[in-house]
């Protein structure tokens, strides 16, 4: 056994004022990654619960036990969106008509704000299990099992490994221009979650221990204080040595940071006077940021001094850039495919190259299309690393632990392809098909009949296929950028549905869909929910589903497909034909929507004691 080393001091000097300076800096220059950083923290109680009057979340169910007539969670989001119900109420009083933009008597927006605002979501979950188990002490007893389950999971898994999440995104800010969202995933993406859940969940024991004794309690804090920093930077660490650098680390800089914390006193009072809404939007990433300069000038002078433990402070990149060489021996790929044009699908001119670069059709699938579309998606995920290879965001690839970017079993999925005439056939009738199928099962759930939906008699919804292709041929120019491709979709989707309405009345007189009393409707035709569908369906569709179902198509027999296809199309045509003189109408599909829906509601209203109550 060697010689125990002495305890080493390793306080550091430095100006407070120039502290704070760097740290405005670096929450100027990402300012609103960083709010959402925090104000995420807030919204999940993992931070800040204390300081924000705003949004704050208490569970006092989950402590105090459930009664039929006591559960609930309080807090003031939950009243401000309490407030915001009744006034969407109002407004559609006011309005008098189911068919005001603010309507909110109909679908799954207005079933959240009446869960919300009528804090009846638990209400309704012990009706339910009253109802299976039959006796209010077991019902109770599951649901105070349930919710602690639920509460402890939540607090392990997701409140405590946010916290080194946020030090991870503040951290990167530090140095780099641009944090990537993904950074949200760098626990799992490092496939580190479980582990650092426990330090975690060790460090708020800790300190929870040091509350025992008043006078133990800053000592216990500010000792642990590095613990989240520690971890953000190498997840790997063991929990007990994360403990014991951070006791070492804050040896003789306790005081500073007690200090540092008192400085910041004002904020605290400002924020009381705010009702928390300057912590919200200023002073809650203005003390992370602070707090993060801190972890850097103690973490340096720590490893300057070579201090024991120090080689666990391993993500050197976190902290400086590291050189364009580097960069370049790293990503040498990526700067490869930087240098070259982009690609081009051989073999076109005129109109078919417009179709194939704008619109992604081509009139079947070569050999030559084959091969532009497997170079494309390599050159499409390698400029995911364009701001990783160029310095200005952190080099994953230079990082101890690999990361996972995405399942194996999805890579083979190319998005950036071009999709034949056969392929948007098929693809038409088997989204056709399938909106025809859902608004079937959907309706005999609601009405308990079946219900041939849509103008057509054939089985098919052709707004359904109709939307597919749009999306899929129209925003082929944003295929690249998600994000835009997400809003971009709402808004086109939101469009076609309008018109194809407003059309179908014109010209039959009849209403085929009716969105009045939805939130955020227009005119009935389109509304808020749908919209988003629209948007998440699209992106599921884009970038999985189209891709697949154009794979399966490549694979099929072209000489039994193609027949098939211009069989359907004809019967369709026909069928088009048919109900332009003999509409599909009747109960269910026009005037009369929700008949048999509102039917079935107005049996029965569970009143917030359990008991039925005859609808008014």
């Amino acid at each position: 056994m060697t010689e125990k080393a002495p305890k080493q001091d390793n306080k550091v000097s430095f100006p407070l004022r120039s502290l704070k300076r760097d740290a405005r800096s670096n929450l100027k220059a990402h300012y609103l990654v960083f709010v959402v950083v925090c104000l995420i923290a807030v919204l999940i109680s993992a931070e800040f619960v204390t300081s924000d009057n705003i949004i704050g979340v208490s569970t006092d169910s989950l402590t105090s036990g459930f009664t039929a007539s006591d559960i609930r969670i309080e807090s003031a989001s939950r009243n401000f969106i309490g407030t915001v119900y009744s006034w969407f109420d109002q407004k559609t009083h006011e309005e008098d008509s189911d068919s005001a933009v603010f309507g909110r008597s109909k679908g799954t927006l207005n079933a959240v704000f009446d869960y919300v605002g009528n804090n009846s979501f638990l209400t309704h979950a012990y009706n339910t299990f009253d109802r299976i188990f039959g006796s209010e002490h077991i019902t109770e007893t599951v649901l105070a099992v349930i919710g602690a389950a639920a509460a402890v999971v939540f607090w392990f898994f997701i409140q405590n490994t946010y916290i080194v999440i946020s030090r991870r995104i503040i951290l990167e800010g530090r140095i780099y221009k641009k944090v990537p969202f993904s950074r949200y995933l760098y626990l799992v993406r490092v496939r580190r979650l479980a582990k650092t859940a426990v330090t975690m969940a060790i460090w708020t024991a800790a300190n929870t221990l040091g509350l025992v004794l008043i006078v133990t309690a800053p000592i216990v804090f500010y000792g642990l204080f590095l613990i989240p920093y520690i971890v953000c930077e190498n997840p790997d660490i063991d929990t007990f040595d994360a403990v014991k650098l951070s006791w070492r680390m804050m040896r003789g800089n306790k005081m500073k940071l007690f200090l540092t914390d008192l400085s910041l006193v004002g904020w605290y009072l400002l924020g009381l006077v705010t009702l928390g809404a300057t912590n919200v939007f200023y002073a809650n990433p203005y003390r992370l940021t602070i707090y993060s300069e801190f972890y850097a000038l103690v973490r340096k002078n720590y490893i300057s001094k070579k201090s024991e433990g120090y080689e666990l402070l391993s993500d050197k990149y976190l902290f400086v850039r590291c050189s364009p060489n580097q960069l370049m021996e790293a990503y040498s790929d990526v700067y490869e495919e930087l240098g070259k044009p982009e690609y081009k699908l051989d073999g076109l001119s005129g109109k078919k190259r417009f179709f194939a670069d704008k619109l992604g059709v081509v009139l079947w699938n070569t050999k030559d299309e084959i091969a532009y579309e497997e170079k494309e998606s390599r050159r499409v995920k390698l400029l995911g690393y364009q701001d990783e290879a160029e310095g200005r965001s952190y080099p994953a690839r230079l990082y101890n632990i690999p990361n996972v970017r995405k399942r194996p079993a999805l890579d083979h999925i190319h998005y950036m392809r071009h999709y034949s005439l056969l392929s948007l056939v098929v693809m038409f009738f088997t989204f056709s098909g399938f909106g025809w199928v859902w608004e079937l099962i959907y309706y005999y759930i609601q009405q308990g009949r079946l219900i041939n939906r849509g103008v057509l008699h054939g089985p098919w919804l052709p707004i359904y296929g109709v939307g597919g292709l749009v999306v899929l041929i129209f925003l082929h120019p944003v295929r690249k950028r998600p994000v835009i491709f997400f809003w971009s979709c709402m808004i086109l989707c939101g469009t076609v549905e309008y018109f194809a309405g407003l059309a179908l009345e014109m010209i039959y007189h009849e209403k085929w869909w009716d969105y009045s009393g939805y939130f955020l409707n227009i005119h009935g035709r389109v509304c808020a929910e749908g919209l988003l569908v629209f948007g998440v369906c699209g992106l599921a569709f884009i970038y999985v589903l189209a891709p697949l179902l154009d794979d399966r198509v490549r694979k099929w027999n072209k000489a039994v497909l193609t027949p098939v296809a211009v069989i359907l199309s004809a019967v369709f045509v026909f069928d088009m034909v048919y109900s332009r003189i003999y509409p599909n109408t009747g109960s269910g599909i026009t005037g009369d929507f929700d008949k048999g829906a509102e039917t079935v509601a107005a049996e029965t209203v569970i009143s917030s004691d359990g008991q039925s109550l005859p609808s008014q």
